[in-house]
C-alpha cells in the first residue's frame, strides 16, 4: 500500500473501517490532516491513517478482512513459540554432546575394566601356579594303588 497516496474520504473510512462521518468529525478536532485533492475534493494521506492508528499494516500472507490485533497477537504468539523452539533445539544439542561424552566415558570405563580384568587373572594364575605344582609333585610321590 503506497503511504503517500491520497484517498477520498469514503475510501479513507472503508480502510478505517468506520463510518465518513467519523473521519470529518477527526478532520474538525484535528487530529486527522485533510487535504485538498487535484480534482478539489477532500481526500487524506494513507500515512496519516497510519499515524492515527486508523488502519494497521497486514503482514504479508494475512487474510483480508482478518482483525490487525488478533493477526499482531498471533504473530507475537509465533514469535514467542519459535524463540522456545530455538532454545529447545539448543538445549536438545547440549543434551546430545553431553551424551555421547557418557558414552565415550562409559567405553572407557570399559575398556580399563578388561584390563583390570586381564590383570587379575594373571595374578591369580600366578598364585595358583605355585599350588598346583605341589599338587602334582605330591600325585608323582603317592604309590599306585591297585
Amino acid at each position: 500500500m503506497d503511504v503517500d497516496r491520497l484517498v477520498s474520504l469514503t475510501a479513507a473510512a472503508a480502510l478505517a473501517g468506520c463510518s465518513r462521518k467519523s473521519l470529518e468529525r477527526r478532520v474538525e478536532r484535528g487530529s486527522l490532516p485533510m487535504v485538498i485533492d487535484p480534482q478539489g475534493r477532500r481526500a487524506v494521506r494513507v500515512a496519516d491513517l497510519l499515524r492515527a492508528g486508523l488502519v494497521a499494516v497486514m503482514p504479508a500472507g494475512a487474510e483480508a478482512g482478518a482483525d490487525p490485533r488478533r493477526v499482531a497477537e498471533a504473530e507475537a504468539e509465533a514469535d514467542a513459540l519459535r524463540a522456545a523452539l530455538a532454545a529447545t533445539e539448543s538445549a536438545l544439542a547440549r543434551s546430545r554432546g553431553e551424551v555421547q561424552m557418557l558414552r565415550q566415558r562409559v567405553m572407557d570405563a570399559e575398556a580399563r575394566a578388561a584390563v583390570a580384568e586381564d590383570d587379575l587373572t594373571r595374578v591369580l594364575m600366578d598364585a595358583a601356579a605355585p599350588a598346583r605344582a605341589a599338587r602334582g609333585r605330591r600325585a608323582r610321590l603317592r604309590p599306585a594303588t591297585a
